[in-house]
């Protein structure tokens, strides 16, 4: 016979979501693979009544097979879980009676396979839109230099003031699409890296919008108990901001009424990100009550010089998305009218394993 701890380490090991809930339909035990699929931590799942996800007539299913011990399985059930949606197959079955009035929930995702194929996409478009800002940086900005430096040959020719003044404005003017063609570029090579905690930079960002959008209410739903992470703050920061801002500017351009940003953050385990499996991570949700991402934009949102606003530059997205590929992450977004959530996944891993 195997021991309840041992019991708990097959059913923490395995894939599929598991969850065991008791007579009152409250969650008494979630694996790891649970947490991750309704993105919720530990805490936030137990003692959690189930009702609030599943339609009525799945909840009389469940206290059917407590009564009964007969079990069953829906396929593509819907479940709604923090306004999120998803799709899953569904099984049920009562616990023997040494455990008491308990069922066995067995949760398998069917969006998964579309999932896989959303991030193979991004992570391509990553890497194409990292070449495509390279190659238009080195053609722009050689002929820039050129520019500047026949504009600072002629100030010390000219004397008239008008003509100064002129040659003011180009070198300024030149100096502005070299910090573009900078921001173009993404990033700088090297980075310093350091533990950080992940919500200091969603205070500092959170801080940094109120001063520029006071019409916008900000709510904080954050996991205390997420451990710190092995990255580059400034880069981290500029990624979330970017993400944030975009959000920000999107409720203020389109008007919306009684403009609202969220800022929650929850551990993600066993996932695999650019084909690469993480034990950890940290999932970054920011999500505003907006019109919505254009269907049109979805598959090039993340390309430079590709925006959704009449006065985007295209960028933000590009830098956040390349910003946590070099963390190994990911950028990507669900979006629907009045609830848009871009969500940053951020693997956990050893200090100095990771290289930014």
């Amino acid at each position: 016979m195997l021991s309840s701890t041992q019991s708990q380490s097959i059913l923490e090991s395995l894939s599929s979501a598991v969850l065991v809930i008791d007579s009152r339909l409250h969650v008494v035990f979630a694996n790891n693979s649970a947490q991750q699929l309704l993105g919720k931590s530990e805490r936030g799942l137990y003692e959690h009544s189930i009702t609030d996800w599943l339609g009525r007539g799945l909840v009389r299913d469940l206290a059917n097979t407590l009564s009964s011990g007969q079990g069953f399985t829906r396929r593509e059930t819907p479940l709604t879980v923090d306004q999120r949606e998803l799709a899953v197959d569904l099984s049920a079955s009562r616990l023997s009676d040494s455990f008491g009035d308990h069922l066995l929930i067995e949760l398998h995702w069917v969006d998964h396979l579309s999932k896989l194929r959303q991030e193979t996409h991004l992570l391509a478009g990553e890497v194409g839109s990292r070449e495509l800002a390279r190659g238009l940086a080195h053609e722009i900005k050689n002929p820039l230099g050129g520019i500047r430096g026949a504009a600072q040959l002629l100030s010390r020719q000219l004397d008239d003031p008008g003509d100064q003044e002129y040659l003011t404005v180009i070198i300024d003017e030149v100096d502005r699409l070299t910090r573009l063609v900078d921001r173009l570029k993404g990033l700088q090579e090297k980075s310093e890296c350091n533990d950080l905690n992940i919500h200091h930079l969603l205070e500092r960002t959170r801080t940094l919008l109120e001063s520029e959008y006071a019409d916008i209410q900000i709510e904080r739903d954050y996991d205390p108990s997420l451990p710190s992470i092995w990255g580059d703050s400034e880069q981290l920061m500029q990624a979330i901001l970017n993400v944030a801002k975009n959000a920000a500017q999107a409720l203020v351009e389109n008007e919306v009424e009684r403009p609202r940003l969220i800022f929650r953050t929850r551990i993600s385990r066993q996932l695999v990100l650019g084909g690469t499996p993480h034990r950890l991570a940290i999932r970054i949700s920011i999500i505003d009550n907006g019109p919505g991402i254009n269907e049109g934009l979805r598959d090039t949102l993340f390309l430079p010089m590709v925006s959704g606003r009449a006065q985007g530059s295209g960028l933000g997205l590009a830098i956040a998305q390349q910003v946590l590929t070099r963390h190994q992450g990911l950028v990507e977004f669900e979006s629907q009218p009045g609830n848009t959530c871009f969500s940053l996944t951020i693997p956990i891993e050893p200090r100095g394993d990771s290289n930014p």
